[in-house]
């Protein structure tokens, strides 16, 4: 692969890291107290969020990476949706936050998703992430904080993240970036809605 090319696909995978590992902090504060939720979300935040996307980048970089078929998982979201499904088990040993769990299974919901577009056609991780994360990070801040400054918060997160991917959508082929951003928006998001209303 091209070092431009590198480096762009390098961009969008720290962008959808940054997305999902700031999914995987706040959700804990959903349901426990702020003490008992910090060590959940930076745990979840660097052990799915942050750590798959490094060591990738870093195995990119020595040209150590295998290359996968065009229909597979990029090498970083198959790491994260890989230690997602052990993340659930610890959750649920331990009697975790499940606000984390809805987190952790609309991160699953998004990648199962991009793995069967991806047989078909080629969506980016980025664009499902800004749509998931519009959902997920907008419905996060209206709860936590109460009253009309969450609801602003809410809307102003989901309209930046939103904003994110009417850029992306007016490069390249707008109708896949589209579809991408909605997908994300309905499964991940979908998935994490419908959970939270059980947590």
């Amino acid at each position: 692969m091209p070092r431009g090319a590198v480096r762009e696909t390098g961009r969008k995978t720290a962008g959808a890291s940054l997305i999902w590992s700031l999914i995987l902090l706040a959700a804990p504060f959903l349901s426990f107290s702020p003490g008992a939720a910090l060590p959940w979300g930076v745990g979840a935040a660097l052990l799915m969020g942050v750590f798959p996307a490094v060591l990738v980048s870093y195995l990119q970089r020595r040209d150590d990476l295998r290359r996968l078929p065009p229909s597979s998982l990029p090498p970083a979201v198959l790491g994260a949706a890989a230690l997602a499904f052990m993340f659930q088990r610890i959750i649920l040993w331990l009697q975790g936050p499940l606000t984390l769990s809805a987190a952790v299974f609309a991160l699953l919901a998004a990648a199962v998703v991009l793995l069967i577009a991806n047989a078909f056609t080629s969506w980016s991780w980025l664009d499902l992430t800004l749509g998931a994360g519009a959902v997920i990070l907008g419905t996060t801040a209206a709860l936590l904080l109460p009253g009309l400054p969450g609801t602003a918060a809410g809307i102003l997160v989901a309209g930046v993240l939103a904003a994110v991917l009417a850029v992306r959508v007016r490069q390249g082929n707008p109708s896949r970036h589209l579809a991408a951003g909605a997908a994300g928006a309905a499964a991940g998001g979908g998935i994490f809605l419908w959970l939270l209303s059980y947590a």
